[in-house]
């Protein structure tokens, strides 16, 4: 962390770049240029959660921008939800100026510049996303730098990452379930700010895809049984994922290869490639081959060797 504040002025406003081993903000966000209130000693924590990983942070006083160096120093392509617990900070990118207060949100993208200010003290997290993770959101530059408003979805995704960052000993696939709920919520609120749907109907969608994710394993669950656990009927089950750019039964296929890729290329036990199949809810080892073939170009033997290789 580089200090460029003028020695001589107790009181002058400090510079840290984001260029220096060991600043917590270099290893918990994205790279900023950022300046601080001296009196107030930035905190940061910060929780992978799979893909996606979210930083609870404390500061005073603070202003920054992220421009082209730091963009260029960024490794991969992000976007970060900004979600505000006391304070006022406010993000302007692209032209548009959003005022982000305690109990709202909003979307920033990491591949353009971005500037934020906050005048007193501010309390928020930051959920980083791959930007690929957004891909499924409609007319997705409409909603950068536009306030999320409090209502039950948003009021969900917070609670939801309070918690997660409260649990000292995740899991490898119980982090990566807790990024993905978190992602699925964030879809949800950005939704709902676009008018898309209602927060009664997005909570149902969360459920329904939070049956699923919990049965992957069972090859017998059917798209009927889904419907009656979560009392619809299988109609309103496919109309619930209506503009979320899959059906319900390719979201389930996803999630299951996603929970395979997981077991296939982790760093636990190496398992057979039938019992990966296995429980990864594949009725057999054949129908898991093709369809993970289909999903990555390669056989599943063939992704452990080039992984193991790599």
């Amino acid at each position: 962390m580089r200090d460029t504040s003028a020695h001589d002025n107790p009181s002058a406003t400090r510079t840290f770049v984001d260029d220096a081993p060991g600043n917590p903000f270099r290893t918990s966000h994205l790279p900023w240029n950022l300046e601080f209130d001296p009196a107030v000693a930035p905190t940061t924590t910060r929780v992978d959660l799979g893909e996606p990983w979210v930083v609870g942070c404390r500061v005073g006083r603070m202003s920054g921008r992220r421009r082209a160096p730091e963009i260029r120093n960024t490794q991969g392509e992000y976007a970060a939800v900004l979600m505000v617990h006391r304070g006022t900070e406010i993000l302007t990118q692209q032209g548009r100026t959003t005022e982000v207060r305690a109990g709202t949100a909003a979307l920033w993208d990491g591949v353009r510049p971005v500037e934020c200010f906050s005048a007193a003290t501010l309390v928020k997290s930051t959920m980083f996303i791959p930007r690929a993770s957004l891909a499924g959101i409609p007319e997705l530059e409409s909603v950068f730098v536009r306030t999320i408003e409090n209502s039950a979805t948003l009021r969900l995704l917070t609670g939801w990452l309070d918690v997660s960052m409260r649990q000292t000993a995740l899991d490898r696939d119980a982090a990566h379930t807790a990024g993905r709920m978190a992602v699925d919520l964030l879809h949800s609120a950005l939704a709902r700010t676009r008018g898309d749907v209602s927060d009664s109907r997005e909570v149902l969608l969360l459920q329904i895809k939070d049956f699923l994710d919990r049965n992957l394993g069972d090859p017998d669950l059917t798209l009927d049984m889904v419907a009656r656990a979560n009392a619809v009927s299988v109609r309103y089950l496919h109309m619930l994922f209506q503009g979320t750019g899959e059906t319900a039964r390719e979201f389930l296929r996803r999630r299951r290869l996603e929970r395979a890729q997981r077991l296939l290329l982790g760093s636990g036990p190496e398992l057979p490639v039938a019992e990966v199949a296995i429980r990864s809810g594949f009725d057999s080892p054949s129908s898991f081959s093709r369809a993970y073939r289909t999903r990555f170009g390669v056989a599943p033997r063939e992704a452990r060797r080039q992984s193991t290789a790599a």
